[in-house]
């Protein structure tokens, strides 16, 4: 408790000295600098320059997650326009950010513009008519809601080919309508995140429609995302941190995996994000478990003496499988247990000439000079 205590009164402290110094606390700072009247014109801007255009013009920190650009259909390159006469940085910023269904959040001195949790649980590049369906959400109020999701936001929106899939068992479905119930009227994006929160599920659009789903049951969807991944000796953090980030699910390692395996090879062409866990698994034993919010990555069995025998279903091969046209190919690993039993047995027959070979050219080339004796001396 008393270093707790203490790193308070030290912030107070600093803050208090850094007050009286005429200076603000960054936080401070900040957000005056949001409440701020900004003028300024973009026309047709790229989104990342339209970033830096304001970021320089209103003299602020602003930290773009890159997830934020892939999940828009034409990613920084994404056109935007917006004309501010005498609005706050904050009003202008979410005018640009809401229907690109982006949002902004503090942190000390920066902004870091991310995307919903709406646009990130896509999973890929989203529509027009997504960001479209996810605009209007946010923008209509629902005041009241019956537990038909399907009829009731088909009538509201004027959407009578909207269709909501929803996986909550009944009774958690009118649970969860209860406590929506009970915080209307509120926006439909708002409604929607209290439902799924209550049901123990996400949402988000799909195509015309929405999806309400569990987690686990959205993790095993996102497995089946088609990935373009290459790494040549790469550490097994990076090749793990890039899965992540182009699938979207959170890989949650065991403590000393990237001690036990520092570099990994992988290579993925259009193939699946589950293809590329079952490559890892192949090449350096991962083994891997799929939980109700994440995915757990364990490290292989401690490795064997000298002169144990194995358990029969070590690494013994690799094959290129094509993927379809375009040269799309994805590397599948052998274990001894794949190989039919004549196949296995050719495969270490091949191997023990192979070691033979290496041994003999080993011996000729290492083994030292000899010299006859010399014959015994006589007696006379």
């Amino acid at each position: 408790m008393m270093p707790r205590i203490a790193f308070v009164l030290c912030l107070v402290l600093c803050r208090a000295i850094a007050l009286a110094a005429g200076t603000e606390a960054p936080e401070t700072a900040l957000q005056r600098k949001l409440d701020a009247p900004l003028n300024l014109t973009i026309d047709k801007q790229p989104l990342s320059d339209a970033f830096g255009t304001i970021a320089r013009e209103a003299k602020i920190a602003l930290l773009i997650d890159p997830a934020s650009y892939e999940a828009l259909p034409y990613g920084s390159t994404t056109m935007v326009s917006a004309k501010f006469r005498e609005a706050s940085l904050r009003t202008s910023l979410e005018d640009i950010l809401s229907p690109l269904a982006l949002e902004m959040l503090a942190s000390g001195d920066k902004i870091i513009i991310r995307p919903t949790a709406a646009l990130a649980h896509i999973g890929r590049r989203a529509q027009w008519n997504e960001l479209a369906l996810l605009d209007t959400l946010r923008k209509m109020q629902l005041p009241t809601v019956g537990g038909d999701w399907n009829g009731e936001l088909r009538t509201f929106l004027g959407k009578p080919d909207l269709v909501v899939h929803d996986s909550a068992e009944p009774a958690l479905h009118d649970k969860a309508i209860a406590q929506v119930r009970a915080e209307l009227p509120e926006p439909i994006t708002r409604a929607l995140d209290t439902y799924a929160a209550a049901s123990n599920q996400i949402w988000f659009p799909e195509d015309t429609g929405l999806e309400i789903m569990p987690l686990s049951m959205w993790i095993k969807r996102q497995l089946g995302w088609a990935i373009d991944v290459h790494f040549a000796n790469a550490p097994l953090q990076q090749v793990v941190d890039e899965l992540s980030h182009l699938s979207g699910i959170r890989f949650q390692p065991e403590p000393g995996l990237y001690q036990a395996i520092p570099a990994v090879s992988l290579n993925s062409d259009k193939g699946t994000v589950q293809q590329s866990l079952d490559a890892l698994v192949g090449a350096v034993g991962i083994a891997y478990e799929i939980h109700d919010d994440h995915i757990s990555l364990r490290a292989p069995g401690r490795p064997m003496a000298i002169g144990q025998r194995n358990d029969g279903n070590s690494i013994v091969g690799r094959i290129s499988v094509p993927m379809g046209p375009g040269g799309a190919s994805f590397d599948v690993f052998l274990r001894e247990g794949d190989l039919p039993p004549d196949l296995d047995e050719l495969r270490k027959k091949k191997l023990g000439e192979a070691i033979e070979q290496m041994q003999r050219s080993l011996h000729a080339t290492t083994a030292p000079a000899t010299t006859a004796p010399a014959p015994a001396a006589q007696e006379k």
